[in-house]
């Protein structure tokens, strides 16, 4: 019976798929982290190495496949075992994917929390979400497809998204100058009450909302200064339209009724302080307090 017993255990231990953490370590504590793959999760800690790192199962051993090396179009190759090419250049370390990215885990790179991040993928419509979360460098984002979230960075930052939603939670010690910038996505970002800012809020297309415990000082416009926008909102040609350098041409402007008002304010919470920029051409902006 025992022996019958240990069979079945170990025929269920072989069945299971293998489960490794896999980790690459780089000695790297200034300059910038620059990101080139579908999607990440980015932690800021306090170190001085960068530590990329997948848990999940192990990939299937290819047997054809031993003794050879996995090719990219690019001409990189994967220096890491995790599928992606790591290589420092000009005192930066850029990270490239290698290959056809088949896992399920999101990559997760550690990095010291005073670099900077660089996070680029414009021209993929294979896109995972990123995260980035405790940075106390310069963030730059730009992105087509990615949901993105930020959270406790301190900034500078300038963020920019096409077609999905941006998220950023901040803490007290914000440096900036922030610009959080979607086109068809929206822009929701949480400020601790305290926050001295001055703000630029505006959307096209959509509403702003902010929290009343800010209670933003502003000049109100007049209505001739507030509905020259919408004739230009109706007119050209958004079909061939480019938001950013090198980004993908915008699809074109879903219909809009005439008469309809972009929505812009200039203003300031607690006296004003950090230049923060909060756009959405086509969907809502929200300024919330953290808690």
């Amino acid at each position: 019976m025992n022996k019958q017993i240990l069979t079945f255990a170990l025929l269920t231990l072989l069945s299971i798929p293998a489960w490794a953490q896999r980790d690459y370590r780089v000695s790297k504590n200034n300059g910038k982290l620059i990101v080139n793959l579908q999607g990440a999760r980015i932690e800021g800690y306090d170190g001085n190495k960068i530590i990329f790192s997948k848990a999940g199962t192990v990939e299937e051993e290819d047997e054809r496949a031993k003794g050879l090396q996995v090719l990219s179009s690019t001409g990189l190759k994967d220096n890491t075992g995790l599928g992606i090419s790591v290589v420092e250049k000009e005192g930066n370390i850029e990270v490239f994917a290698v290959g056809n990215q088949n896992d399920e885990e999101l990559l997760r790179i550690r990095v010291p929390r005073q670099m900077g991040v660089v996070f680029h993928n414009d021209n993929s419509f294979m896109a995972d979400s990123l995260l980035i979360k405790g940075i106390r460098g310069e963030i730059e984002v730009s992105t087509s497809y990615n949901e993105v979230r930020l959270e406790d960075n301190s900034g500078p930052m300038n963020v920019k998204s096409v077609y999905n939603g941006v998220e950023a939670v901040f803490n007290p010690s914000i440096t900036g100058p922030i610009s959080i910038v979607s086109v068809y996505g929206h822009v929701d970002v949480s400020l601790p009450a305290a926050t001295k800012a001055t703000l630029s809020l505006s959307t096209s297309y959509g509403k702003l909302y902010a929290a009343e415990a800010f209670d933003i000082k502003t000049e109100p416009k007049s209505m001739t200064e507030k509905t020259e926008p919408s004739i230009k909102a109706v007119t050209g040609d958004p079909a061939t339209e480019t938001i950013f350098p090198d980004m993908p041409a915008v699809p074109p402007t879903p219909p809009v009724a005439i008469g309809s008002v972009s929505e812009q304010i200039e203003g300031s919470i607690n006296g004003g302080g950090t230049h923060i920029i909060l756009k959405s051409s086509y969907k809502n902006v929200y300024l919330r307090t953290s808690s």
